[in-house]
């Protein structure tokens, strides 16, 4: 299982999500997040691309929810892929960089990402018009969908 079976998975649970069939969504969608799981643990693929792949899979869960209106599933799929952003940005060799966050081990612009997606539209209508596509080195690759 690689990153063929991830993709597959993935269009094929977009689909059924079009189709209005949402058990085979979510079924789809659980496979996915599954096999992100498995190419996160391989050292084949680089790690950039095991974290996109995670972190696309917890926004794709998060969506199906959304869709769903189920807010509680949402903000756990949200808060999973945050997480798995956190993981690797500590590592960023760029400390130096003007948006890098001391406390926090990470760019500014992935922190107001997430934020503009929460699901309390309060918080999320107080950072919308805050601009990050300027302000950051190696996190933009990750930009949440």
């Amino acid at each position: 299982m690689g990153i063929a079976d991830w993709e597959k998975h993935t269009l094929l649970a977009d689909i059924a999500l079009k189709e209005k069939d949402h058990l085979r969504s979510i079924l789809h969608y659980q496979q996915a997040l599954t096999l992100s799981e498995d190419i996160g643990d391989s050292e084949s693929i680089d790690v950039e691309d095991r974290l996109m792949i995670s972190v696309i899979s917890c926004h794709n869960m998060a969506s199906f929810w959304r869709t769903m209106g189920d807010v509680k599933y949402e903000l756990k799929y949200l808060k999973l892929a945050s997480e798995k952003v956190l993981t690797l940005v500590p590592q960023c060799p760029n400390s130096d960089c003007d948006a890098f966050v001391d406390s926090m081990g990470c760019c500014k612009k992935a922190l107001i990402e997430f934020m503009k997606r929460h699901p309390n539209p309060k918080i999320a209508r107080m950072v919308q018009d805050i601009d990050t596509a300027t302000n950051c080195n190696l996190i933009a690759k990750f930009r949440l969908n």
